[in-house]
């Protein structure tokens, strides 16, 4: 038996994602269990059978191969998985029981305290950090922050739908570093200037604002003919790219020092859930799937202000939009300037180990094809009717 805790340090997902493929049947529901001595003051455990994070694995490799989550629900049975004896894929058999509507908090606390993305705290830098909201479990003597105000009876949530998305996370470099630095009212002025300077952007390329829980940025690209969201949401990050550098500049004249400022970008592609996870104002919408897990995961492990795409993503851009960008690898030669590879991808957790204090990659992610957005020549987005290229 295995802990949601397990589960996810195992595979590499979100929360939320785990919450997903339990709610659409891929995955069957946690048999929650009294805690034990070792799991603290949590009020309750979820185990999940042994074979759970095979079966995730295949969900994972079935996505990377362009299946729909329809299509991979209907190849498991369409129906929840009952794990047993019985063989199946990743020894996960069928059934035929009815899984019920689904739900944003399937999963029971883990004994590991999470910090809920409406929590102010100091920033630390950590790797784990999710583009997925996270719950907040309470300490002693501290009432949780989500009973502060109360759910609204009358109000419907709007629901979810299956959709093609880019999602794209930007996170601010070495946020812990800068908050131990400067004094804290400088430092909110400086997050809220770069969050001000790339909120422009990312919404006149018709980004829309998901959640972060760090000093960071979330946005969703829908698909708006005839303008190419693809594109869109490729031009966002190298606009923002560029504003930072000015940012960057600006605060090096006012403190006198030589520190780049940067946002690590990463990008990626999809059909996924998109929905609100709370009623509250303003309502802020969600991406559940491995797009968002797999940008979120870019954007920790990419340095220096880099843009870090999916070959899944590169390869659905139509051929004058691959045209008009330059992309590209890390050589093996050594040097100080080492040879890049144009037109070239490689394996995150390759692309990861050559940056200077590498963040760690999850196994399940390590293999994931990604390459870095080197250029990018502005011209018109993709007229309407014209080709477009599948995944490669």
């Amino acid at each position: 038996m295995l802990t949601s805790k397990e589960v996810l340090e195992r595979t590499g997902i979100s929360r939320a994602t785990l919450n997903n493929y339990i709610a659409t049947g891929l995955i069957p529901r946690p048999d929650v269990q009294p805690p034990g001595p070792e799991h603290g003051a949590a009020p309750r455990i979820g185990y999940f059978p042994d074979g759970t994070a095979e079966r995730i694995a295949e969900i994972q490799r079935l996505k990377r191969e362009g299946w729909t989550i329809a299509r991979i629900a209907a190849h498991f049975g369409g129906t929840p998985a009952h794990l047993g004896a019985a063989s199946g894929i990743g020894g996960l058999p069928r059934s035929d029981a009815p899984e019920p509507a689904a739900r944003p908090d399937l999963l029971p606390a883990t004994a590991v305290p999470q910090v809920g993305a409406a929590a102010t705290e100091r920033p630390d830098g950590d790797p784990a950090a999710s583009t997925q909201p996270h719950r907040t479990t309470p300490t002693p003597g501290h009432p949780p922050l989500a009973l502060a105000t109360p759910p609204l009876p009358s109000r419907q949530s709007p629901a979810p739908i299956l959709t093609p998305v880019v999602v794209l996370v930007s996170t601010l470099q070495d946020a812990g570093d800068l908050w131990l630095q400067l004094p804290a009212g400088e430092y909110f002025e400086l997050v809220n200037e770069i969050w001000t300077e790339l909120d422009r952007i990312f919404v006149r390329h018709g980004g829309r604002h998901g959640r972060h829980p760090g000093e960071g940025m979330v946005c969703h690209f829908l698909p708006q003919p005839p303008a190419s969201y693809l594109w869109n949401a490729l031009a966002a990050a190298h606009q923002a790219r560029q504003a930072m550098r000015q940012v960057s500049s600006r605060w090096q004249a006012r403190k006198g020092w030589d520190r780049e400022l940067c946002m690590n970008t990463g990008i990626d592609e999809g059909q996924e859930w998109l929905g609100p996870l709370r009623l509250s104002e303003p309502l802020e919408l969600t991406v559940v799937g491995g797009a968002a897990d797999h940008a979120a995961q870019l954007s920790r492990s990419a340095r220096g202000g880099a843009i870090w795409i999916t070959r899944n993503l590169a390869g659905k851009l139509a051929p004058q939009e691959r045209s008009r960008i330059d992309f590209g690898v890390p050589g093996h030669a050594a040097g100080p300037e080492p040879r890049r590879l144009l037109a070239s991808f490689a394996r995150l957790e390759e692309l990861a180990a050559l940056q200077p204090h590498p963040a760690a990659v999850p196994p399940a992610l390590a293999l994931l094809a990604v390459t870095e957005l080197l250029d990018l020549r502005d011209g018109p987005a993709t007229p309407p009717g014209s080709p477009r290229e599948g995944a490669v």
